[in-house]
C-alpha cells in the first residue's frame, strides 16, 4: 500500500462523509424548524476533522503511521457522525 492507495482511501471516506452530510442537510431542509448554529457545527467540523487527519497521515512516510492515523480517523468520524458531534454542538451553542 503506497501513497496513492492511501489517497484513494481518504477520498472514498470524503465522498461517504459528503454523502452522509448531504442527507443530514436534506433532512433539515424538509423539516420545519430550520438550522441553528448547533446544527451546523457537526457537519462543518466533520470536514475539518477529516482534513486534519488527512494532513497528519502524510507527515511521515511510515506505512504503520498512515494505517494507525487512518483507522483513528475512521473511528473518530464514526463516533462524531453518530451523535458525538451533535452532543458537543448542543452543549456549546445552546
Amino acid at each position: 500500500m503506497g501513497k496513492i492507495s492511501f489517497h484513494i482511501y481518504n477520498v472514498i471516506i470524503l465522498v461517504l462523509l459528503s454523502a452522509f452530510n448531504c442527507l443530514v442537510l436534506f433532512a433539515f431542509g424538509i423539516g420545519e424548524g430550520g438550522m441553528t448554529l448547533s446544527d451546523w457545527f457537526p457537519i462543518v467540523f466533520s470536514f475539518i476533522i477529516w482534513g486534519i487527519f488527512y494532513a497528519v497521515q502524510f507527515m511521515k512516510s511510515s506505512k504503520r503511521w498512515r494505517v494507525l492515523w487512518f483507522i483513528a480517523m475512521v473511528v473518530l468520524l464514526y463516533f462524531w457522525l453518530t451523535g458525538l458531534g451533535s452532543l458537543i454542538g448542543y452543549k456549546l451553542f445552546r
